[in-house]
């Protein structure tokens, strides 16, 4: 079914298989995962083939199922929002990508803005997103830097996650 796509696994913290797939060739781009998603069927999917394969002409589109979908693990303990955020952690380090630019689709944009606030250093360029479920703190966040217009790429690496995901500007 599908062609033109590696996929693997990767390992949770907390054990949880992560189905993840590679396509294309050039720069990265990770695309975090939304609901529902399966890794074998939205290659062939009328909705997004042509996203993927588009995206894959000219990057290596690395995406993932989340767990509880797809190819992922899932009969899952943890469901949570922290678990979808260290998740794409765990792609993006088992892939061995130190920096790199982040595609975020309905709850994907949240969870890709989530992880760029925990680890600004991470991102090789400017976050992609579709701001539809990017709400409360993340949206507020956000806005606080664009509205204003002092978003820069030092804004990110001037920010300082605390322990408890909190984010504070520098």
């Amino acid at each position: 079914m599908a062609t033109g796509q590696s996929i693997r696994f990767a390992t949770a913290r907390d054990g949880v298989r992560i189905a993840y797939a590679t396509s294309g060739s050039g720069p990265p781009l990770i695309k975090a995962a939304n609901w529902l998603s399966h890794l074998e069927f939205d290659w062939d999917s009328p909705v997004w083939r042509h996203w993927l394969r588009d995206l894959s002409a000219r990057r290596t589109l690395i995406r993932y199922d989340e767990r509880g979908c797809g190819l992922s693990d899932r009969e899952v303990a943890d469901l949570s929002f922290q678990s979808w955020v260290s998740d794409l952690e765990t792609v993006a380090d088992t892939v061995g990508l130190p920096c790199f630019p982040l595609l975020g689709v309905s709850q994907g944009a949240a969870v890709a803005i989530a992880y760029a606030a925990r680890n600004p250093w991470r991102r090789a360029s400017d976050l992609i997103k579709d701001m539809t479920m990017a709400v409360g703190l993340f949206a507020r966040l956000m806005s606080r830097f664009w509205i204003s217009g002092t978003w820069s790429s030092g804004t990110a690496r001037s920010m300082k996650a605390s322990k408890s995901g909190t984010v504070n500007a520098a």
